[in-house]
């Protein structure tokens, strides 16, 4: 399973390039950012986001790692391991959690 990390030089940047729009269609969703802000328990957070924004995750999985099909079985483990991914950068973790981010497109 590819995580974010693995992707490096010019592969990151068109990784991020696709991964933008969906991201920002999940951070204009107030609950969303409410319990990211909040630090709210991850699985409460991975609940939230596969309950509202099943398209936007898997878009997201499938740019990530196309070869890793998502089923019920992957697919916690898939969201929260990006979370976390997210949530341990310091410098990821400023920018979607910034009060001066801007979430409309």
């Amino acid at each position: 399973m590819k995580k974010l990390s693995d992707y490096t030089g010019a592969e990151a940047f068109e990784l991020w390039a696709d991964l933008m729009e969906p991201i920002v269609r999940i951070l204009q969703d107030p609950d969303v950012v409410m319990m990211f802000r909040s630090r709210a328990s991850r699985f409460k957070l991975v609940s939230e986001v596969l309950k509202t924004h099943k398209d936007e995750m898997m878009e997201i999985f499938n740019r990530i790692d196309p070869d890793d099909p998502v089923n019920g079985l992957t697919v916690v483990l898939r969201t929260t391991q990006l979370l976390a991914e997210i949530g341990n950068s310091e410098v990821i973790d400023s920018f979607f959690g910034s009060d001066e981010q801007e979430t409309e497109a």
